[in-house]
């Protein structure tokens, strides 16, 4: 019989993993654990509290209360000291450097499934498995074992769990895996008289609450301000108050007035502090890519060939892009795909099997590139 704790969110998916762990015959639920990452007291200066949001306070006490419906313990773990180091701080750094980090993608590799289930091995057992709500599946495939995706696309969360490794997905049970709605989810939750089968889901980094991103990133960082420059004339339109506070396409606050025609942000260069800006009428031009180097290579099970057709996301809510390995070396790969609307350096771009089936790995954008 398979030992198994269930991580608890407070949200509803946990609670139906738990409860459908909690059903199998195969499976001893022996606990729930319960996991703290930001200290909202210690960064107050930089916060307001989102009412959409739930407090920790709140998500421990609706934890709580499922592990109690469920009849096990739960135990608690506190983890601001290694978020704040391994996952916000790079996150932060990834920020000044002008490029868009994702900490879901560290937080799941290495805190929850990296210092969480190392810990939790110790506490309760070697021999034990952990099991969370997330909306993915776990394939054993000739000795390996594979990320695989959920039977909903629009519910799929492998773009998050990308970084796995092997070590970790052999002690990881997704019970999710085969939801094709939540409202699936809220039904079952609703008829075991779960405290949180109506609870919203979460989006977004919660811990930036209702303040805009550029508001709560303010208080950590020092930007640097610079010209906004037409690239097409390289004409000076104004100024900006700081690279990291604009996204590729962004069209409000670029600080460009008494034109003709509306611009958007299409480029920056960090080491001139230099915004550029182009016509929303040339967007295509400079906003579409169909050509990209992807470095910080991680692969799940191994790497694909070079020429291998595969399947990628830039954005967890984009849609499958197609693509094709051109070359993959120690340094990156360089890809061609569909041309796509072009996104920040920083982001992750995620490589999934050409069928949709498996994810293979993931790495960071470099830089993108039009062929024509």
């Amino acid at each position: 019989m398979t030992r198994v704790v269930i991580a608890l969110s407070g949200g509803v998916d946990s609670a139906v993993a738990g409860l459908l762990l909690k059903r199998r015959k195969d499976v001893q639920l022996i606990g729930a654990v319960f996991m703290t990452n930001w200290d909202r007291q210690i960064n107050e200066s930089h916060m307001i509290d989102d009412p959409k949001c739930e407090s920790l306070d709140e998500d421990l006490k609706l934890a709580k209360e499922v592990a109690h419906h469920l009849e096990i313990p739960l135990y608690t773990y506190n983890f601001t000291s290694e978020y704040w180091f391994q996952v916000f701080k790079p996150f932060i750094s990834d920020v000044e450097s002008n490029l868009i980090g994702n900490p879901d993608l560290g937080c799941n590799s290495k805190i929850k499934f990296g210092i969480l289930l190392k810990k939790v091995k110790e506490d309760l057992g070697e021999d034990l498995k952990l099991a969370t709500g997330h909306y993915a599946r776990i394939i054993k495939e000739e000795g390996k074992y594979l990320l695989g995706t959920c039977s909903n696309p629009l519910k799929d969360q492998t773009y998050f769990l990308s970084r796995l490794t092997q070590e970790q997905l052999k002690d990881i049970i997704f019970p999710l895996s085969g939801f094709k709605s939540k409202d699936e989810i809220r039904q079952i939750a609703k008829k075991e008289g779960f405290p949180n089968w109506g609870k919203r889901s979460s989006r977004g980094i919660c811990f930036i609450g209702k303040r805009s991103f550029n508001s709560f990133i303010s208080g950590y960082v020092s930007p640097i301000k610079g010209k906004v420059v037409d690239i097409e004339t390289n004409k000076e339109l104004g100024t900006h108050k700081g690279l990291c506070f604009y996204s590729l396409h962004q069209r409000k606050g670029t600080n460009v007035s008494g034109q003709e025609e509306a611009y958007c942000v299409c480029d920056k260069d960090p080491a001139s502090s230099t915004l550029y800006v182009c016509r929303t009428s040339s967007k295509h031009k400079y906003l579409m890519t169909n050509g990209s180097f992807v470095v910080d290579l991680h692969w799940i099970g191994g790497p694909p060939l070079e020429n291998q057709e595969v399947k990628l996301k830039f954005k967890h809510t984009e849609k499958f892009a197609k693509g094709k390995i051109v070359s993959l070396d120690l340094e990156g790969v360089w890809l061609e795909h569909e041309e796509i609307v072009k996104t920040t350096p920083g982001q992750a771009v995620v490589f999934y099997s050409f069928d949709e089936r498996v994810c293979l790995g993931s790495g960071f954008l470099r830089s993108s590139v039009n062929n024509g």
